[in-house]
């Protein structure tokens, strides 16, 4: 098993050892997609990469969301590119080429940092000592990708291998990694969340392209892996929740795992089952309403997390093994604010 020493050299750690001593979690941001959708209705959201589109149409909008959770009190933001690839810039004719996709992911990534930009210098006179927020490139399952929802199963159609999971991977880590060598975004990232992963065999596939890329001398931000799950103790796809974790911390290129866009009712016996064997960090930001897969919808508004409860369960968590927590669809910038309230509440104490 690797030591927590894996965190040591990413920007993580210098965030977690100030809010640990400060007796509070790090602070997450919430959803995204789900809440441009909700805020921006007016906006096209046709099609799986509609996010995307936004990203071009309506750049600030984007740039505004995450301005507005780093103004509720989020430590990290996430970047609008979880169903980010160059396949699927292409097949939604957001991009002609491979080059012409290059440039998509590099300024929707640009937006997040354009609103860290933004939020410090609005900052600064009034609080100058204040921790430099960070930014983290959201990427998702290749099941994200697809359109089938297949993100959450790990039954992946359309022929895919687990070859063709490492290779899509591997792809995909290139095209950042190629974006981050452009002047805008050199040296601004300082994380990569993989998220939505539905089970063990593909967080493998993740690390085996991390570790081959940085045997071709390709390094990319250190990572955290985030799986999704109905049940507190398998993936999506039903292996041990445990398998799942020693598959993504088999790398020291991935500094934190945890779970993401899960009902709230099983994350505390999923962060125990996860905290017992994870060498790494653990990193919890589950949905703050029912999914109600049955009909593929979400539930009425009864199942909706009020920001007071979310923020008060949030904490329960941080206490039984979370050390950073947010939220995943649903979740709002007046979720954040009131759980970075709740933290600060319990730092002061």
């Amino acid at each position: 098993m690797l030591t927590h020493s894996q965190t040591s050299s990413s920007p993580l750690e210098p965030l977690l050892a100030a809010a640990r001593s400060e007796g509070r979690p790090v602070i997450l941001d919430g959803g995204f997609g789900q809440l441009i959708a909700d805020e921006y209705p007016e906006l096209d959201q046709s099609g799986g990469m509609w996010v995307s589109g936004v990203a071009i149409r309506a750049p600030s909008a984007i740039r505004d969301a995450h301005r507005r959770y780093l103004e509720a009190g989020a430590d990290i933001i996430t970047t609008a590119t979880y169903q980010a690839s160059a396949g699927g810039y292409v097949a939604a004719g957001l991009a002609a080429t491979e080059a012409d996709a290059d440039a998509l992911l590099a300024a929707t990534v640009a937006l997040a940092v354009e609103a860290r930009a933004q939020f410090i210098q609005a900052r600064s006179e009034a609080e100058p000592r204040q921790r430099r927020p960070l930014v983290a490139v959201s990427l998702g399952s290749v099941g994200a990708t697809l359109g089938d929802c297949s993100e959450y199963t790990g039954r992946f159609g359309q022929g895919l291998t687990t070859q063709g999971v490492y290779e899509f991977h591997l792809q995909r880590f290139a095209m950042l990694a190629r974006c981050l060598t452009t002047a805008e975004l050199r040296g601004q990232i300082d994380l990569l969340a993989m998220e939505t992963i539905p089970s063990a065999e593909e967080a493998t596939a993740i690390v085996r392209a991390l570790d081959q890329l940085s045997r071709d001398g390709v390094e990319l931000p250190a990572a955290w892996i985030a799986f999704t799950t109905p049940v507190a103790n398998q993936t999506g796809l039903g292996e041990p929740i445990e398998d799942a974790v020693r598959a993504a911390t088999s790398s020291p290129r991935v500094c934190a795992v945890g779970i993401n866009c899960v009902p709230t009712h099983v994350v505390p016996e999923l962060l125990a089952n996860m905290a017992r064997v994870s060498p790494v960090p653990v990193v919890c930001y589950p949905n703050g309403q029912t999914w109600q897969g049955s009909v593929n919808e979400w539930g009425d508004a009864s199942t909706q997390v009020s920001p007071a409860d979310y923020a008060k369960s949030a904490m329960e968590w941080a206490q039984n093994g979370a050390l950073v927590v947010g939220g995943c669809c649903k979740t709002t910038p007046e979720h954040i604010r009131s759980l970075a309230d709740a933290a600060a509440a319990i730092g002061n104490i």
